[in-house]
């Protein structure tokens, strides 16, 4: 054979060779194949304005997994499989009708997946499970709500010039319309927490700003899709004097009598001469004193709470026996609980010793 007949019969033989390992290459490539993924779909809104929740879900979730049955060439499993892993479907829902605040959607998966950006990667989707999947679409708008305090242990003044101020005194919030309407027919207010501020850093009877934190109203609390614009606010307010009761055993009565009866002998019953006890309330610091004082180690001590009947010459016109209304004075700020004021009265004697010679 010559030489030239030769190497074209080589040059054919490798031309052959390379358009099979092409031709192979290729049906190697558009092999179709067919596996099962797992794929996270997010169901997201046409416009702003809208909130989906799954209802079999969590609250305020909109993302859910699906086992999707693929069908691509073995070419392109390779860029499926890292898309999937990464990625997320998106998949649009519906606003509800214009005259409604929410519906219920119900899903086709299959479709709404082959019209996603699966088909970008060349991927076919032929089943899912679940088939389909239900939606609710609210509507939200913005509202804005008053306040109101919880104290919890602490005592707030009772003054009305002293409630407590909010800065500000209403709070935008963003929640879906049912709620919104709720708040509205019903006058819901945020809670703001005093009751989580530490009482030894305050002072009672003395002007007070603190940050503290807001909360829902009980209606709203665990519904989803609410956000408010802050969660904080400044509340200034006033603790009350902190006040404290106390029991005084044994309150002796005194006898107060006019100058026209000096001549007159007049006697307490002696079952009267001493109050069993006496119930006081009032700030603490005065409640302090007076238990201090009141002690027998201090003189004069006593005086600060008094019990006394006073008699007059017109008194003892009336038939006896003889009842006196008694007084109990207090320090200024300090309620008697017990026995009650200008309610108890004690009986007395009177003895004329002119007739008695």
């Amino acid at each position: 054979m010559k030489k030239g007949a030769l190497l074209e019969s080589l040059e054919t033989v490798l031309v052959v060779t390379v358009i099979t390992a092409l031709i192979w290459l290729y049906a190697e490539g558009e092999t179709i194949l067919t596996e099962n993924r797992e794929i996270t779909i997010e169901f997201v809104t046409p416009t702003p304005g809208l909130a989906i929740t799954l209802p079999e879900g969590t609250p305020g979730n909109s993302t859910t997994s699906v086992t999707a049955t693929l069908q691509a060439s073995s070419g392109d499993w390779a860029r499926i499989s890292n898309w999937a892993r990464s990625q997320v479907v998106e998949v649009e829902v519906q606003a509800p009708p214009t005259d409604r605040y929410e519906n219920e959607q119900t899903i086709n998966l299959l479709d709404a997946l082959n019209n996603s950006h699966l088909a970008d990667v060349r991927a076919f989707v032929k089943e899912v499970t679940p088939s389909t999947k239900t939606v609710r679409v609210q509507k939200l708008e913005y509202v804005e709500m008053g306040l109101r305090v919880e104290p919890g242990e602490l005592e707030l003044s009772s003054v009305p010039s002293e409630e407590p101020t909010f800065s500000p005194d209403k709070v935008r919030v963003q929640l879906p319309s049912v709620d919104a309407a709720l708040v509205r027919s019903q006058n819901l207010k945020l809670t703001a927490h005093l009751d989580r501020l530490d009482p030894d850093s305050l002072v009672e009877d003395t002007q007070k700003t603190a940050s503290v934190g807001l909360s829902l109203p009980p209606e709203l609390q665990n519904k989803p899709h609410i956000i408010l614009d802050q969660d904080r606010v400044d509340v200034t307010f006033i603790l009350d004097k902190l006040t404290r009761e106390i029991t005084l055993n044994r309150v002796q009565v005194k006898l107060n009598i006019s100058d026209d009866l000096t001549r007159y002998s007049i006697q307490i019953e002696d079952t009267e001469r001493f109050i069993p006890a006496v119930t006081l309330k009032g700030p603490e610091e005065i409640i302090n004193r007076i238990e201090q004082q009141m002690s027998e180690e201090i003189p004069g001590g006593r005086d600060m709470v008094r019990a006394q009947i006073t008699i007059k010459h017109s008194d003892l016109l009336e038939p006896e026996p003889y009842f006196a209304v008694l007084h109990i004075d207090v320090p200024e700020g300090v309620t008697i609980i017990a026995p009650l004021p200008n309610q108890t009265f004690i009986t007395y004697k009177v003895t004329d010793p002119s007739e008695q010679n």
